[in-house]
């Protein structure tokens, strides 16, 4: 693996990342980025979107970028916004939603208020051109504890966003807030409660993947306003159920620990199961050098007849491992950026990843276990809309 280029944002945080053609929508905590990567070796900056609001979860459908926002602004929209308490007048978090048919100058719309804001959300798209959106918050801390975001907590938000341009946009609005059941307590500040950090959906089977802090969920989401759960997922060797990815074939989910404390076996791991029986898992891996384990954010390459992961990791860069015996996961390529990288995901035959403190880079992986991976034309990570064999 080797690096072609880095599309250089210092000074702030860089969180996740999206795609749509040749252009990539590089969250930050404050804002986000469109850079055009039809020549990787030389990004382009086409658009820095200053909207203050951690921590910068982005997506795109069509001619809309949504923006997640998980600490209390002082404004819902950007200009001016900052930082508050949540018990400041007027103060709000959740949603935001930008047009960005135009990729040099990006338009907000609107506002869209979640309980307890956005740490994350993922795209549920629907046949009729629209998508449901499944926003995952919590009150971890009690400094940003809103009247609407009292422990226990106990649900998601799902925003209706009804099409793809721009009046679908400013018709977006929250649809449903279904509960979150069976969850195992998790403790903050505010006191034990029950929610979700990262949703991953596999829409072919009507299957999302919740990584629940304190646990992993397979939901049943044939009704996508009420999803219901089908296996709750525990093993005591995970410090914090952080992210998930299904493979292209349905198979297999892998779920990813955030672990910050001292390197110790099996803490920082990617934990596989087997989709229809996810008692016992298949696999874990740790980063197989002497370096911090945490693996963060990551998806599978669309690849027929294999399962490669392709995952940040804090301290250590990017990993790839190979896990198409997912009971054998075995690392078959990285690239040790020397810092902590936040996002890292597969597209096009290329390798972005968003570094918290350097911003995009953009690598790539020669080997033959990815020579036939598909190209698409566009891709939010958290959602897998097809299926291969």
């Amino acid at each position: 693996m080797h690096l072609l280029s880095t599309a250089a944002h210092t000074g702030g945080v860089n969180s996740d990342l999206a795609f749509s053609g040749n252009l990539v929508y590089a969250g930050h905590y404050g804002g986000f980025r469109i850079i055009d990567i039809s020549e990787p070796g030389e990004p382009v900056e086409l658009a820095d979107v200053h909207c203050n609001g951690p921590q910068g979860d982005v997506s795109v459908w069509g001619d809309l970028l949504f923006l997640s926002v998980d600490t209390p602004q002082s404004t819902p929209g950007c200009a001016g916004s900052h930082n508050v308490t949540a018990s400041t007048p007027g103060a709000w978090e959740g949603v935001r939603v930008f047009d960005v048919s135009d990729p040099s100058a990006p338009q907000f719309l609107q506002a869209i208020r979640t309980d307890c804001g956005s740490h994350t959300h993922t795209l549920v798209p629907r046949e009729d051109g629209g998508t449901y959106i499944y926003v995952a918050s919590y009150p971890l801390s009690a400094s940003n504890i809103g009247p609407d975001c009292r422990a226990p907590f106990e649900r998601i938000s799902v925003i209706d966003v009804p099409g793809k341009d721009r009046a679908a946009g400013l018709a977006a609005r929250v649809a449903a807030e279904p509960t979150v059941k069976g969850v195992d307590p998790f403790s903050g500040s505010s006191g034990d409660f029950f929610a979700c950090h990262d949703i991953q959906v596999l829409t072919p089977r009507k299957l999302a993947a919740a990584a629940c802090l304190s646990q992993g969920q397979l939901w049943d989401i044939s009704n996508p306003l009420a999803p219901q759960v089908t296996a709750n997922i525990d093993t005591p060797d995970v410090d914090i159920w952080h992210s998930a990815a299904f493979t292209h074939d349905g198979k297999y989910v892998t779920f990813g620990d955030e672990y910050f404390g001292p390197a110790q076996e099996p803490f920082g791991a990617i934990w596989t199961y087997a989709v229809d029986n996810p008692a016992t898992p298949l696999s874990h891996l740790r980063i197989p050098r002497d370096q911090p384990s945490t693996y963060h954010n990551f998806n599978y390459v669309p690849v027929a007849g294999r399962n490669i992961l392709v995952s940040s990791a804090y301290g250590s860069g990017t990993s790839v491992v190979d896990l198409t015996d997912p009971t054998s996961p075995k690392e078959i390529g990285y690239y040790d950026m020397q810092s902590n990288q936040w996002s890292t995901y597969w597209y096009n035959g290329l390798i972005i990843a968003n570094d918290i403190s350097r911003g995009v880079d953009v690598l790539r992986l020669s080997t033959r276990e990815t020579a036939s991976a598909q190209q698409l034309p566009m891709l939010n990570p958290q959602t897998q809309t097809f299926l291969l064999n």
